[in-house]
């Protein structure tokens, strides 16, 4: 009795070691290093005026990759820019001449004002004449009296008392003209100026298009594919050449149906070259497939027999030897450590 339960002790301890060194081990399975490709195209057609790029070139950021021409753009450019000259000169003929018209109102007031003023100044020292010629007379005291008694009933008095009124009236319907014609100037509600704003925006966008016609690089990379040539035509969207980075970005790879499981995402992985085991570096997944999918022939151990597995994405750093394309081969160990402490020692 005692001997059985030393063997169920001692299978036990055996079972346990071997589940404890399968788990310990990494699940290993195939990819392929890729990297995402930028193409190039427009929106409109267009022909290739300048192409100065070629297949496998190294560029930097900022560089020239095709200068392209739109004859009808150029048109249109000159179509608007002239409309908006025709406008922009109205607009300014107006603005002079409602300016030259303020200027005539208030000369005119002016003119106006000072006829008034000397007409009253005249009667203001007639009046002053008379009434020193009356006081001298003093047979007629008693009639002066009554006079100064009764001054409203001057004529002279009345006639400067009408003029004033008129310097009044003089004044106030010229400045309301003067402040009607000045809002005009003012105002965002004039056609003409709504037709410079709308010109202005649209050739703005216009010159914008024109821009775009030079397609520099927006990143460091290296130019994939090539398919047209200077002077050749191109449709709407067609790619004129891909761009992608020099190193590989991204490895996909596929894991078997059956032990899909033990990955997931933001485990760390060790990335190896299929073709030199030196060449390995450190990545980590950042996505993992939530379907059944069929293996690429190239991943299969026999090309006639199918696989099925699920997509593994890994990101790789941003420098690295591997070649765009190759294979690799990828091991996952359910024990991880931390993404940046495998990063720093290549664990």
């Amino acid at each position: 009795m005692k001997r059985y339960y030393v063997v169920c002790a001692g299978v036990t301890a055996i079972l346990t070691g071997i589940t404890m060194y399968f788990r310990s081990e990494p699940t290993t399975f195939y990819g392929i290093a890729d990297t995402k490709e930028t193409i190039i195209n427009a929106d409109a057609s267009v022909e290739i005026r300048k192409l100065p790029v070629v297949q496998g070139q190294t560029v930097a950021i900022g560089d020239t990759l095709v200068v392209l021409d739109r004859p009808e753009l150029e048109l249109k450019i000159s179509e608007i820019s002239h409309m908006l000259n025709e406008y922009k000169a109205r607009k300014t003929y107006e603005t002079v001449t409602s300016r030259s018209e303020v200027r005539q109102i208030q000369a005119e007031q002016v003119e106006r004002i000072n006829e008034i003023n000397a007409k009253i100044r005249e009667l203001e020292a007639q009046y002053e004449m008379n009434r020193k010629l009356v006081a001298e007379l003093r047979s007629l005291k008693k009639e002066q009296e009554t006079e100064q008694s009764d001054s409203s009933m001057n004529p002279i008095l009345a006639q400067i008392k009408s003029l004033r009124h008129l310097l009044e009236s003089a004044r106030n319907p010229s400045q309301i003209q003067i402040e009607r014609i000045n809002k005009q100037l003012s105002t965002t509600d004039n056609p003409i100026e709504a037709q410079v704003q709308r010109l202005t925006e649209e050739l703005q966008l216009l010159e914008k298009a024109r821009k775009n016609l030079v397609i520099c690089a927006q990143m460091n990379g290296m130019i994939g594919t090539v398919k047209f040539k200077e002077g050749e035509n191109v449709s709407p969207f067609d790619t004129i050449l891909t761009l992608h980075a020099a190193a590989p970005s991204y490895v996909k790879g596929y894991i078997h149906e059956n032990v899909y499981s033990r990955v997931a995402v933001d485990d760390t992985v060790r990335v190896t070259s299929f073709s030199d085991e030196k060449n390995a570096i450190t990545g980590k997944i950042v996505g993992v497939g939530s379907r059944i999918v069929d293996y690429p022939e190239r991943l299969r151990k026999r090309q006639d027999i199918p696989i099925w597995g699920r997509e593994v994405i890994i990101r790789l750093p941003e420098e690295n030897a591997l070649l765009l394309g190759e294979k690799v081969l990828i091991a996952v160990h359910k024990k991880k450590l931390p993404f940046s402490y495998q990063h720093r020692t290549g664990k």
